[in-house]
């Protein structure tokens, strides 16, 4: 499965993908840390932590609970991040969360509104997902940009733990119908 844009396309990890992941992961892990919910141990920085993410993520997908996806260039195969759209339940209620990274060595270049767009093609046609949110803090301001692009639109704001401690985020979400 690979969905297409102009300069980049999406695909779902495999686990031979692990050292590209765990590149990825270790170069852009200060960022990441700064915007993620996620609290990781230092095990997940390793190759072994990486194939098993990859397989937890293969397990979600086929549960129909988490679409994880490279992001490469079209013209030479080269990651240049990652995006997935993940179900949380939040008051017994599921939403359908949106969250990414560009790699530092790529930011500012466009590729996340491409991948974005492809991820929102498939979650329209390749699953039921009726509606996709997202948040940011409001300093991250590219990341915004990203979501507005894409058709998201504001819808409050609400705080988010990052590493123990809550941070206002603003959200916004799209619907797909």
């Amino acid at each position: 499965m690979k969905y297409s844009a102009d300069r980049v396309y999406v695909r779902f990890w495999k686990v031979e993908d692990a050292a590209l992941l765990l590149d990825l992961q270790v170069r852009n892990r200060a960022e990441i840390e700064r915007i993620s919910a996620s609290n990781r141990e230092e095990s997940f920085y390793s190759l072994e932590g990486q194939r098993s993410l990859i397989e937890s993520w293969d397990k979600k997908r086929e549960d129909g609970k988490r679409y994880s996806f490279g992001i490469f260039l079209n013209t030479t195969d080269e990651l240049v991040g990652e995006i997935s759209v993940f179900e949380i339940v939040l008051d017994a209620s599921p939403k359908w969360i949106v969250g990414y990274v560009t790699d530092i060595l790529h930011q500012g270049k466009g590729y996340m509104s491409e991948a974005l767009q492809c991820v929102l093609e498939f979650a329209k046609h390749e699953t039921e997902i009726t509606r996709i949110e997202a948040g940011a803090v409001p300093d991250n301001t590219g990341s915004i940009r990203v979501l507005q692009k894409a058709g998201f639109k504001e819808n409050g704001s609400q705080p988010v733990p990052i590493q123990g401690t809550l941070k206002e985020h603003t959200m916004f979400a799209v619907e797909l119908l």
